[in-house]
């Protein structure tokens, strides 16, 4: 038994290497949604919200830079949020706040 945790546990830590690899890969695209989110929170209309940051994360893709820069460059976003505001969107913990639970849940 103790042989088979060890090994669920050394897969869970290349899980978490290979999820930070794509996401700098990906120049934390993955992020988009969470600005989104926080445009639409603070009472831009949805469409709107999208039009923003799509246009950011496409800029961000085509130059291959990192999308958390793209968002600080567009006076649009940074008239809506404030900078601590959009630092919180691309904190990785977000993701990762349940991952207590699932490891409790397969008996880790």
């Amino acid at each position: 038994m103790l042989h088979q945790m060890t090994r669920i546990l050394d897969g869970l830590q290349v899980y978490p290497e290979r999820m930070k690899e794509n996401m700098e890969r990906s120049f934390g695209l993955l992020y988009s949604q969470r600005v989104l989110l926080k445009l639409a929170d603070k009472g831009l209309a949805r469409q709107k919200a999208y039009e923003m940051v799509q246009r950011n994360a496409m800029t961000a893709w085509r130059e291959r830079t990192a999308f958390r820069e793209s968002p600080g460059r567009g006076s649009d976003v940074m008239a809506q949020l404030s900078r601590e505001e959009l630092d919180a969107c691309f904190d990785p913990a977000w993701y990762l706040r349940n991952i207590s639970t699932i490891y409790r849940r397969v008996g880790l």
